[in-house]
């Protein structure tokens, strides 16, 4: 019988030991009555499955961490067990004192009542006591930022002004446990801004903090551990940084072998030979592409000091080399590009030859053509990928883009340090005056 008790260590805020959640899954709607009447009498419908299967990790207290895991891996499965509204078949939870949970938008809401009302509400089931809300509510009202509204049904909200109330009253609970589950999606920018600063002084105070969220760059910047959910299983648990690399090699593994690159090279002799002669990890490629299909490109690899590579080292220049098969006469000029983004989808820079005024010209059915796109490498570590465009310029229809054409690794040497996403190279000119200085620039100082 799994339990759900309180942990007597006083380093540790959470303990998961060997939960597992099995849920019965029926083809049909009647095999669910017939497999409750007729078990005892060895007819069995349906089959199990297993949702979280032996799941075991250690919290410490003051722990931020990170749950990863692709959708469907267990990880909102696992925050409902931890925070009690899930039993699990097997195992035991334990956690050291309060927990606030921000799980299902809506969950702990009367959607007939007024958003003042179910601030009360929603503190009540956090074990606030009238007196302790009244001396909260003011802080919590301004944090939620929701005006009028707040005096208004909440099933008049949207989803944005209901999770703005619902973490507002999360994070002035005073919990020593603070469960978040991708509820920070919905908020606009500005306010998922203020939410991690709320999160990040939480944190600096000493609670703990379980935080899911697909964005890689959001678990660094706030978790210092990490867990990966794979399949119900935890698949790593450590370091933040080191996990997610695992979640990334494990994410890029798995979405090209569904495709095994059948998709992309079908009915195209020179790719399939191509990715018949690659070795790893260029076979573990994001490969989706649109466009007309007049062209195609049929090949990419990143060379670096003269040698097809995986991993470019900073500082150093790069080169992406990639060919293009023509299936049709292309009888005008055409600009080629290359986009470099990381695992968040976040465009970093672009090289297209409109703006570097170079000309792509016209081509006939059956030629192949050398792309070499040249770039220094001034990204911070981590793992990239590219995008290949061939399109009418200017910035015009696609004759074919391909997503992922290449992933590769950035690392930096021992006595290098990237502050941020790239270092941009900039300069910085110090100009010896006269001990003047500008009459505005005196008055901005003043202001400041």
């Amino acid at each position: 019988m799994p339990e759900h008790c309180e942990v007597s260590t006083l380093e540790v805020a959470l303990s998961v030991k060997g939960v597992s959640k099995i849920y019965r899954l029926y083809d049909r709607s009647e095999d669910r009555l017939k497999h409750s009447l007729l078990w005892r009498f060895g007819r069995t419908y349906g089959r199990d499955f297993w949702a979280l299967n032996e799941v075991s990790f250690e919290v410490r207290k003051g722990q931020s961490v990170g749950i990863l895991g692709r959708n469907g891996s267990g990880k909102s499965t696992l925050l409902q067990i931890i925070a009690g509204t899930l039993q699990a078949t097997t195992g035991e939870v334990a956690v050291s004192g309060r927990v606030a949970a921000l799980l299902e938008l809506g969950s702990g809401f009367n959607p007939e009542y007024s958003g003042r009302e179910n601030v009360y509400l929603n503190a009540a089931l956090h074990g606030l006591t009238k007196i302790e809300v009244d001396g909260r509510l003011e802080s919590i009202l301004a944090f939620a930022d929701i005006g009028e509204f707040v005096d208004q049904a909440v099933k008049t909200y949207s989803s944005g002004m209901l999770m703005r109330l619902a973490f507002a009253v999360a994070i002035h609970v005073d919990a020593d446990v603070l469960i978040i589950d991708e509820a920070l999606s919905v908020g606009d920018m500005f306010f998922q801004t203020k939410c991690m600063a709320a999160l990040d002084r939480q944190r600096r105070a000493g609670r703990t903090i379980l935080f899911v969220s697909h964005s890689l760059q959001t678990v660094k910047a706030l978790c210092d551990f990490a867990v990966l959910l794979d399949h119900g299983r935890v698949r790593a648990a450590g370091d933040t940084d080191t996990v997610c690399d695992q979640y990334t090699a494990l994410h890029l593994y798995d979405a090209t072998n569904a495709s095994d690159n059948r998709d992309v090279h079908e009915g195209d002799p020179l790719a399939r030979d191509f990715v018949a002669r690659l070795q790893p990890p260029f076979q573990k490629r994001i490969t989706e592409r649109t466009g007309r299909g007049d062209a195609r490109y049929t090949e990419c690899c990143v060379f670096q000091d003269g040698r097809e590579v995986d991993t470019l080292i900073h500082g150093r220049a790069a080169e992406l080399v990639a060919w293009i098969q023509h299936v049709t006469d292309l009888p005008v000029t055409a600009e080629v590009g290359l986009l470099i983004r990381n695992l968040d989808g976040v465009d970093l820079f672009a090289i297209n030859s409109h703006f570097l005024n170079q000309v792509y010209p016209p081509r006939r059915a059956g030629d192949c053509v050398r792309i070499g796109f040249e770039f220094p490498v001034t990204l911070a570590p981590g793992t990239y990928n590219a995008v290949l465009g061939l399109r009418v310029p200017v910035q015009g229809e696609y004759w074919d883009k391909v997503f992922g054409a290449a992933v590769f690794q950035v690392v930096t040497p021992a006595n290098v340090s990237v502050p941020g996403i790239y270092n941009n190279q900039g300069r910085i000119r110090i100009d010896l005056m006269d001990g003047s200085q500008p009459a505005n620039a005196i008055a901005l100082l003043d202001r400041s």
